[in-house]
């Protein structure tokens, strides 16, 4: 699969502020990582001197057709598809830019950085509102969180979204991560799972 974008959603769990002492946002942050980042089940992720890597679980959304200016009530007639997504960040080099008050899609677009697992059709989940995320690294659980814990809906993100740019059909969102984001390092072996959707696993070289 290869979407004409990716857009990720930052800070949208509340527990996830408070681990990184982040304010709460009064809108979606929004944020893109390029296609060539996507990798799938069972690829590795590549890392090289950049520092500390962190991994992050989220529900991915996949749309099945164009998006504009969608009403919340109506959002999730666009998607056709949900997988699971890990927004893999060079962390360091985030917080630089961050302090810098630069952009920092260096950090989040690197190859290999976006490990996605393979979609499933919506209609098979059964309620996107109730769904549990996990993430491990090497058989040790590192996140947990469900997807009513999230601060704006998914009919709000696509909504908002939706007004600034037209959300292309095959296009990607990535709609946030709970708590317990941390480092990745050569020889783990990271497995992310949503209830309903699917697990994704891939090692660190």
């Amino acid at each position: 699969m290869r979407p004409g974008k990716i857009i990720c959603i930052g800070w949208n769990y509340r527990s996830h502020l408070a681990e990184t002492d982040a304010s709460m946002p009064e809108e979606p942050i929004v944020f893109l990582k390029p296609p060539s980042c996507l990798i799938g089940n069972e690829d590795n992720i590549v890392t090289a001197d950049v520092g500390v890597i962190h991994h992050e679980v989220e529900l991915a959304l996949i749309f099945g057709r164009t998006c504009k200016n969608s009403a919340k009530e109506d959002a999730l007639s666009y998607v056709s598809h949900v997988a699971v997504f890990n927004d893999i960040t060079a962390r360091d080099i985030q917080t630089k830019a961050r302090s810098a008050g630069n952009p920092w899609c260096i950090s989040k677009g690197m190859d290999t950085f976006g490990p996605m697992s393979d979609p499933v059709p919506i209609d098979s989940v059964k309620d996107i509102r109730d769904l549990d995320l996990e993430l491990s690294v090497n058989g040790i659980v590192k996140q947990k969180g469900n997807t009513s814990m999230m601060i704006f809906t998914i009919g709000e993100l696509i909504a908002y979204v939706s007004r600034f740019m037209t959300i292309e059909k095959g296009d990607i969102m990535a709609t946030g991560t709970p708590e317990g984001v941390g480092p990745l390092v050569k020889g783990d072996t990271v497995v992310a799972k949503i209830s309903g959707v699917g697990e994704l696993r891939n090692k660190v070289i």
